[in-house]
């Protein structure tokens, strides 16, 4: 693993004007993780050297991590390397090229391109702390608003909504690399309620958010799809069932459902 004791990130992020949050949403880790990594306390492993690469291929990687050569990637101008993105209320949300693309009438979907072929997608994040609100407030635009963002590395422009929410618990939990852990921040894909008559594609994705009016926002995988009878069976990873049981909720209960596509890691 590779450590740093003199980096550039505190450097980067006050130029692009954005807060601590919003730069370890760039990077796709929680914010405690962040500030360990600018302070030269968290080692580098290549999962995490990758998201810095794809985050910012304009800049050098040693000159971030070490403090040492040259800023800039050959061919990539001062200019370049210091261009921000500004969307909503103008606040400064990205170190990338000036190309933002909105992918459908409804603005669900904002992509900053990194290098040819890759971008990253923003979405709104309801953390720990707003999942209180969000059962009043998906449909309230300053609410949505008020989300700060989150950004995941997609190949291609996707149509639909999506959305962040941070994970808190252990019901996800096995021990196993498949766990969504605590603190993780997952991405899914908003699924229209009239496809709900159909059977999920379960077999395809994994992991399920259910917006539920009682419950609240629950992650879990779905265990079976009674499409007859509208019931769907949730299941945890925790093996610990006397704690975290199967159960049943009625999709006449469920305000949103999205199916999980991209799972950032707290580390």
């Amino acid at each position: 693993m590779e450590t740093y004791p003199a980096n550039n990130f505190e450097v980067l992020r006050l130029e692009m004007g954005i807060t601590n949050r919003e730069f370890a949403g760039i990077l796709g880790v929680r914010e405690q993780v962040y500030s360990r990594i600018k302070k030269g306390e968290y080692p580098i492993g290549l999962t995490m050297k990758t998201r810095i690469q794809n985050a910012f291929p304009q800049v050098q990687y040693d000159w971030l991590l070490y403090g040492k050569g040259e800023r800039n990637e050959p061919g990539a101008s001062q200019s370049d390397t210091i261009s921000m993105i500004n969307v909503g209320n103008g606040k400064s949300i990205g170190y990338f090229s000036n190309d933002v693309k909105f992918i459908d009438e409804n603005k669900n979907n904002i992509f900053f391109e990194v290098s040819p072929g890759r971008y990253l997608m923003q979405t709104k994040l309801v953390t720990e702390k707003a999942k209180a609100g969000y059962l009043s407030g998906f449909s309230d635009a300053e609410y949505m608003d008020d989300l700060p963002a989150h950004f995941i590395t997609v190949n291609e422009f996707h149509k639909g909504a999506y959305r962040s929410f941070e994970v808190s618990g252990d019901s996800m939990t096995d021990g196993t690399d498949a766990s969504v852990l605590d603190g993780d921040i997952v991405t899914g894909r908003l699924i229209k309620r009239e496809l709900w008559q159909s059977k999920f594609h379960t077999h395809k994705y994994r992991y399920w958010v259910i917006v539920h009016r009682y419950e609240g926002v629950i992650i879990k995988e779905i265990a079976n799809h009674d499409v007859t009878n509208g019931i769907l069976t949730l299941r945890s990873l925790n093996l610990d069932k006397a704690t975290y049981p199967d159960f049943e909720v009625s999709l006449d209960d469920v305000d949103q459902i999205f199916n999980v596509v991209d799972i950032s890691r707290s580390l």
